[in-house]
């Protein structure tokens, strides 16, 4: 949960059905001004960046970090393309030498239809074709963890860079500076125009979301670790909480193979704002014109709307007595705290929305998330009380920005790599207090690269919190990173965790066999690229 003071404003008073060319004309003009120094500043700023960067890189990650290639042209910065730094850590230096590498590097990133068997029938005709078509997998892998362990301020130039075509990698159009400027007035035009649409669409999702609950509403309090009828138990919460790309879904999926939510799922409410805003028709509607470099602020527009239809769905659900699985980071604890205070007493009152997050003209914060409803005639609710129970989910904060800007280049949805980094360590610092509130807890951590998450905190209604106390660390470190990190090597305040054994950085990418394995890659790539070349 992000504050409502940090989600985007309501803009849909403004803006037109068409746009005035001269006015077009002129804030184009005034915002190339405002994108050219924005651009100067910027690569002061990365100037001073790599300085600070080489003092804590040793010649290995001066190696690892992707080059950034600055335009005679112009000064925006481009960072080094995917397919290139591939074929730089590998040795070969110049990208020409090995263009179908490159294209299957592409491929790979955004997984595109059939790439496996490319990769595959790339390397077929070697004598050791298994064992380098799993090499090269693995050597995409960790290009792809090092490629964007770095440069994180440039994180949306770098997703809408690898999302465009050839051409406009190689010189920004006017084209760009223009859709910038004008930016502003194509969301408020858009919001405008499908204001009233939305409020419709919006309803109809909760109206899905919610469906309609058969049988009784009448539960009876039993255990419910096991599969028994909705009407023979309490009704569950399912609290589904962690960092934006910790891993949730991945853990999700499993949860709901066990027993009990084997067979209460069809029945649940899913609570998701990323749902919301994906059928939200504001979101729909920018999207699908294809825009990169608006994907960060597209997503931004509609997020307070996603949220509050979120928190409605959520109330509603509650008020019913359903069991239901909230998934969202669960980053800002006066929320969850206020939620779960409203779970522990909709069996008896009932609740609506309240006034949320505010700051009065004299600064005065109030949060006031949910309100409880006057009863009519002095009839109160008649249900049994939740069962409340939290699934936490941690990583180390670099493999989340890595998995979010994969994510965005596969989805099209893009969050601030501040913001990511915020949410990892909000929700890090508050676990521990959340688990006193709850029934039940459960912590994962998602760090195995291909692995399956490991458990490694859990409580339970008569134990106190029970943690593994080597994987427990990574809470610690998450709780404590710094959130304006610009690389990996600024995250932590001691960059050695990285380089200890037992670390993704040092098992995965630090890892002793990989020079040997890249020198055999790079030997039977060449010698493909260079039969290649002469047919």
């Amino acid at each position: 949960m992000i504050k409502p003071s940090e989600g985007t404003q309501d803009v849909s008073s403004g803006g037109c059905k068409s746009l005035n060319l001269n006015h077009l004309l002129l804030a184009s003009l005034g915002g190339l001004a405002a994108v050219a120094a924005a651009a100067f500043s910027g690569e002061s700023f990365l100037r001073r960046r790599r300085t600070r960067q080489g003092v804590c890189m040793g010649d290995k990650d001066q190696k690892i970090a992707p080059l950034i290639e600055r335009k005679d042209s112009s000064r925006r910065s481009n960072l080094e393309r995917f397919s290139y730094y591939v074929a730089r850590q590998l040795g070969i230096e110049d990208p020409d030498e090995c263009p179908q590498l490159c294209k299957l590097a592409n491929a790979y990133l955004m997984k595109t239809k059939g790439y496996n068997e490319n990769v595959y029938e790339y390397l077929v005709n070697e004598a050791d074709a298994d064992s380098l078509y799993i090499h090269l997998l693995e050597e995409f892998e960790r290009c792809i963890l090092t490629y964007f362990a770095f440069n994180w301020t440039q994180s949306s130039n770098l997703i809408s860079q690898i999302l465009s075509d050839e051409s406009d990698q190689k010189i920004p159009k006017l084209k760009d500076f223009v859709m910038a400027a004008t930016r502003k007035q194509r969301f408020e035009r858009v919001t405008k125009d499908l204001k009233v649409k939305r409020v419709f669409s919006t309803l109809v999702e909760e109206m899905k979301a919610i469906g309609s609950s058969g049988g009784s509403c009448e539960p009876h309090c039993t255990e419910v670790m096991s599969p028994v009828a909705h009407n023979k138990r309490s009704p569950v919460l399912l609290l589904m909480g962690g960092g934006m790309g910790a891993g949730k879904s991945t853990v999700l999926k499993n949860i709901l193979q066990e027993p009990f939510w084997s067979e209460a799922e069809a029945d649940a409410v899913v609570i998701e704002a990323d749902a919301f805003k994906e059928s939200d028709v504001i979101y729909r509607a920018l999207s699908s014109r294809g825009h990169h470099d608006d994907m960060l602020q597209t997503a931004e527009l509609v997020h307070q709307s996603s949220t509050d239809a979120a928190s409605s769905l959520l109330v509603t659900a509650l008020n019913e007595g359903r069991d239901v699985i909230m998934d969202g980071t669960l980053a800002w604890a006066p929320f969850l705290e206020q939620t779960i205070t409203m779970a522990r007493n909709v069996h008896k009152h009932r609740y609506r929305m309240g006034a949320g997050y505010k700051v009065s003209e004299d600064g005065i914060i109030t949060e006031e998330y949910w309100r409880q409803e006057t009863e009519k005639n002095g009839k109160q609710q008649n249900l049994k009380p939740y069962r409340i129970e939290l699934v936490g989910v941690v990583c180390d904060a670099y493999l989340a920005v890595v998995r979010g800007i994969r994510r965005a280049l596969m989805v099209k949805r893009a969050v601030r790599v501040r913001s990511q980094l915020e949410s990892h360590k909000n929700f890090a610092n508050a676990f521990p207090k959340y688990c006193e509130l709850v029934d039940h807890a459960r912590l994962y951590c998602t760090n195995a690269v291909a692995g399956p998450p490991k458990l490694i905190a859990w409580k339970s209604v008569d134990c106190n919190l029970l943690v593994d106390p080597e994987e427990i660390e990574c809470l610690k470190r998450v709780s404590n990173l710094n959130p304006d990190a610009e690389s990996i090597n600024e995250l932590y305040s001691d960059p050695s965790v990285l380089s200890k054994p037992g670390s993704v950085w040092s098992n995965v990418v630090l890892a002793p066999s990989r020079p040997k394995l890249q020198k055999q890659l790079t030997d039977a790539i060449k010698k493909i690229e260079k039969a290649q070349a002469t047919k």
